[in-house]
This record gives C-alpha cells, sequence and structure tokens, in this order.
C-alpha cells in the first residue's frame, strides 16, 4: 500500500514537473505583446523670432518634420485636419497660446530675438525679464495652470498622447528681411556654406500637461554639394538645397525626442 501511494505521489510530481516545462517553454517562445505606438499632433511650425522667416519655408518645414515623427508616432496634421474643413477655428488661437507659453515658460526664451507677438505675451504674463537657463538638464516643466484643462480636452478632441510645436527662430539664408537690400539666395552663394540655424520645439504630454524642450543652435548643418547631388541629382536648385537643410534638422530633432524627451517624461 505504501508502495503504491509513493507511486502515486511520484507520478504526480513528474506530471506538474511536465506542465511547467511546457508553460515556460511556451511562454518564452511567444511573441511579445505589441507596444502601444504613441499618438502625436503636430500643431504649429512657425516663427516667432525678430527675423521672420518666409510662411513658405516654415510650412515646408512642417510636412518634412511630419515626415521625419512618423519613425517614431501615429502623426496627425492640424494642417490636414483643418484643410479638410475639421477644425474649429477657435483651436487654432489656443494652439498658438500654448505654443508661445511653452517658449516663455522654457529654458530657451529670449526677449531680445523674440518677434513683438511674442514679446507682447510675455509682458501679458509678466515673463518678458526671465534669462534662458545656462544649462538645461531635460528635464520636463509645466505651462501656465490655465492651460491644463484646454491641453487635456485637446488630448481627447484629436485622440493624441502629445502635441507638437516648433519655433524657428532664424535660418540665416532664408531670412525675411524688412530691408530692400535683401537678396534672393543662389545655387552659388548657398554651395558648401555652413546655415545659421536657430530654432526650438516642444512636445507636450497631454495628459499630464508636462513639457520637454529641445533646441538647436548652431551651423552644423552643411549645403554640401556632393550630399545635395546624391539626393537630387545634378540639377538641383535652390529649393532643393532649402529641402535638403530641413530633413537634416528635422531628423535631428526626431532622434532627440526619441533619444531624450520619452525618458524626460518618464522620469
Amino acid at each position: 500500500m505504501t508502495q503504491k501511494i509513493f507511486i502515486q505521489m511520484l507520478t504526480k510530481k513528474f506530471f506538474m514537473a511536465f506542465v511547467l516545462i511546457f508553460f515556460f517553454a511556451f511562454t518564452a517562445n511567444a511573441a511579445p505583446a505589441p507596444q502601444k505606438i504613441p499618438r502625436l499632433l503636430i500643431a504649429e511650425v512657425t516663427s516667432y523670432g525678430v527675423h521672420e522667416l518666409k510662411p513658405e519655408v516654415t510650412a515646408q518645414f512642417y510636412e518634412i518634420i511630419s515626415d521625419a515623427l512618423k519613425e517614431d508616432f501615429n502623426v496627425e496634421s492640424r494642417r490636414l485636419i483643418a484643410n479638410l474643413g475639421g477644425e474649429p477655428i477657435s483651436n487654432v488661437e489656443i494652439f498658438s497660446t500654448i505654443h508661445k507659453d511653452a517658449i516663455v515658460q522654457g529654458p530657451f526664451y529670449r526677449y531680445e530675438t523674440s518677434n513683438s507677438t511674442l514679446k507682447d505675451y510675455a509682458r501679458s504674463i509678466n515673463k518678458q525679464l526671465r534669462k534662458p537657463e545656462k544649462k538645461y538638464d531635460n528635464k520636463t516643466y509645466r505651462l501656465s495652470i490655465s492651460l491644463n484643462s484646454e491641453i487635456k480636452n485637446l488630448g481627447k478632441i484629436y485622440g493624441v498622447d502629445y502635441i507638437f510645436f516648433c519655433n524657428v527662430r532664424d535660418m540665416d539664408a532664408w531670412r525675411q528681411f524688412k530691408s530692400t537690400r535683401a537678396t534672393t539666395p543662389t545655387v552659388k552663394s548657398l554651395e558648401g556654406k555652413k546655415i545659421l540655424v536657430d530654432l526650438d520645439y516642444y512636445l507636450v504630454e497631454t495628459n499630464t500637461g508636462k513639457v520637454f524642450a529641445g533646441q538647436i543652435s548652431d551651423k552644423r548643418t552643411k549645403l554640401d554639394r556632393g550630399k545635395i547631388q546624391a539626393v537630387y541629382g545634378r540639377n538641383y536648385n535652390v529649393d532643393s538645397m532649402l529641402k535638403f537643410a530641413l530633413v537634416d534638422l528635422a531628423q535631428r530633432i526626431e532622434k532627440n525626442i526619441f533619444e531624450r524627451g520619452f525618458k524626460a517624461f518618464r522620469a
């Protein structure tokens, strides 16, 4: 009798061991659950700098940034929604207000290099004397308290997790000068030139209202003849050179958001 009980117990143990081995083997080989791809709305790409860029430049940059961010986001285009007649006029103003607030509350705001529209907003919330931070550590920050409910509401309306803004303060080759001495750039004048770029960009998390800010302020974007020719062929023109520069900038923005932005929100 004792021997029979012993055999039964041993059989049960072998059976349980077999079940556990099968379970772990199955779970180890099972495909991981697909990760949710964040949804992002590109709200505004404009110029709040003292050297205002031509609208056609910022409009082109809007489309190029849209393409670059599709690497890591499901991108919604406000421009497309507006063209289809699906955006209320009131939303246009609130997006502009959020963008200005992100700039003025953020680490890169400089009163002296801002246009009159941004200066007026800074004065309206008593931030005109703010100085840019000497060292930005990629920490997130918050907008004015009055905008919290607006941000959450926009997230629900557009069905997005993040809202993106970009302020192109300056690109020296494509400034819109007020002076009559302004000249149109030519291929010859631009070839080999390092473009002075001064821009900042903002990613707002709709659920929390947190903001991640990034900046490009350098002369790293070079209009290299060989590289441009490889993309656009020998008969490239000034428009091709502009697109080349904008694509380079957009890729740098996308990389920084992916590598640093997400970490900042989770910190």
